[in-house]
């Protein structure tokens, strides 16, 4: 027996199995095997990690790949992604139009440029969209989709979203019911009271972060919440809140999950576990919904200890430093985040005391398992597929924009000193960073197609 790649003397981290010093096997892009130390097997490629970590390759559940860049984003986003250690990205397409024919070019251009693998979730949000779903989950392998609880009136219009309601959302709700193992996920924020605080921010406000987060404030994101959770479990559909920002909405997801243990799903993200409104760069950090202060911070870590958050995802949107010009109030919402999340995540993290057992499923198996990409993706057992990422655990690195690769060029995380940077991406057995360089081949990610079992997500907490 022979392999394509062995990845030797590494400290092996396997979400919920702990550390292990193991050799990996790579044959044709899977895990062929996991040999202990002393063991080894001839190999036409050896990668020594001694004195390292190997994670099996990270999943980014939430990104916006070409938003801003275009179909490119598919490119340059994706090969920002692998320098971060991330190996399959999900990224949220927002069209009001023909679906069918949306997500076949995406796909096409994926195919062609992508150096990670990725897979796409639309935004429904027409009763024609909505009445293809069964075509996407069955055509395309979509298993999620994405809904937007503040595109009211013409909020969304700039993206050529029409306006909702919570008729809608229900109708929405009601069919994922019928469609075992898709799930939706949920922007949640109360648009009618930003509207009405907005006014009365800009009026008097001095043009700042906290004047952005005070326009949208925590109990209007808690509000929605609670209200998108009642709605799902009164239709009987699983939910997945997206980028919780605040205790209060934190607190409203762990009474709907002792309520329905496995049907109730949440994610954060790194800027909200690290950045406050009153700390972080503006305008670079204005971000829907928007970082909020201290006390949110420590909640969403207390979450992240127990369990209340499932997934952490980037959010991650490449829009040009340009775009943020012209005030708080003019200025575009979003900044890239992709290529940071494994780093900023995990130092934090550690930092503060928490195991990687319990830091590593919220971005590797956590993911696969919601969103229908295991047992292929989210470990590095065999049969698995090749993703994995080595990490020199003693090393610090500074975060600097023009090292990420991104179609942004910037960060609000601009010389912040992170652990668990990646010396080595690896993808289906494809070395595509070597010693922290991008070495790899645009194509070759490939069309994440899932198709979660009727029972999957019910599985989730019992087999994690």
């Amino acid at each position: 027996m022979s392999a394509d790649l062995l990845i030797q003397n590494g400290m092996v981290i396997l979400p919920g199995m702990g550390r292990r010093e193991l050799n990996i096997v790579i044959k044709e892009g899977k895990v062929s095997a996991l040999l202990r130390k002393k063991e080894t097997i001839n190999a036409h490629r050896v990668l020594d990690a001694k004195g390292k970590l190997v994670f099996p390759g990270a999943i980014d559940p939430h990104t916006h790949l070409t938003m801003g860049p275009g179909l490119e984003g598919y490119g340059s986003e994706t090969k920002s992604a692998t320098l971060g250690g991330i190996t399959s990205v999900l990224s949220y397409v927002l069209e009001g139009g023909d679906l069918d024919e949306v997500l076949q070019k995406e796909i096409a251009f994926g195919k062609e440029k992508a150096s990670c693998d990725f897979g796409l979730s639309p935004a429904v949000v027409t009763d024609a969209q909505l009445e293809m779903l069964p075509h996407l989950v069955s055509h395309f392998g979509v298993s999620s989709f994405k809904f937007f609880m503040v595109f009211r009136g013409e909020e969304g219009a700039y993206l050529g979203i029409p306006g909702n309601d919570d008729g809608f959302l229900f109708k929405l709700l009601r069919r994922t019911a019928t469609l075992p193992g898709v799930i939706p996920c949920v922007h949640a924020e109360n648009i009618e009271i930003v509207w009405l605080l907005r006014k009365e921010v800009q009026s008097g406000g001095s043009g700042g972060l906290t004047n952005w987060e005070q326009s949208r404030p925590d109990f209007a994101e808690a509000e929605a919440t609670a209200r998108v959770l009642y709605f799902a479990e009164k239709a009987g559909a699983p939910i997945y809140v997206v980028h919780i920002t605040c205790e209060e909405s934190l607190d409203m997801v762990r009474q709907a999950k002792n309520r329905r243990p496995g049907w109730v799903f949440a994610e954060t993200c790194p800027h909200y576990l690290t950045l406050t409104s009153d700390n972080a760069p503006s305008p670079e950090g204005k971000v829907n919904p928007p970082l909020r202060y201290q006390k949110d911070i420590e909640s969403l870590w207390e979450g992240i200890a127990d369990n209340t958050i499932d997934v952490i995802g980037s959010d991650h949107v490449p829009r040009e430093l340009a775009s943020k010009k012209g005030g708080i109030w003019k200025a575009s919402a979003g900044f890239p985040g992709v290529a940071t999340l494994f780093p900023i995540f995990l130092t934090e993290g550690t930092r503060r005391g928490i195991s990687l057992d319990t830091l590593l499923p919220k971005i590797t198996l956590n993911p696969a398992k919601i969103f229908g990409l295991g047992p292929a993706k989210g470990s590095l057992l065999p049969g698995s597929d090749a993703d994995a990422v080595i990490v020199d655990p003693n090393k610090e690195f500074p975060l600097r924009a023009e090292t990420l690769a991104s179609h942004a060029d910037y960060t609000p995380y601009e010389g912040r000193l992170v652990r668990f940077r990646p010396t080595h991406t690896i993808l289906r057995g494809h070395v595509m960073v070597e010693e922290g360089v991008f070495m790899g081949e645009p194509g070759t990610g490939t069309y994440l197609k899932r198709r979660p079992s009727p029972s999957f997500l019910l599985k989730v907490y019992r087999d994690a």
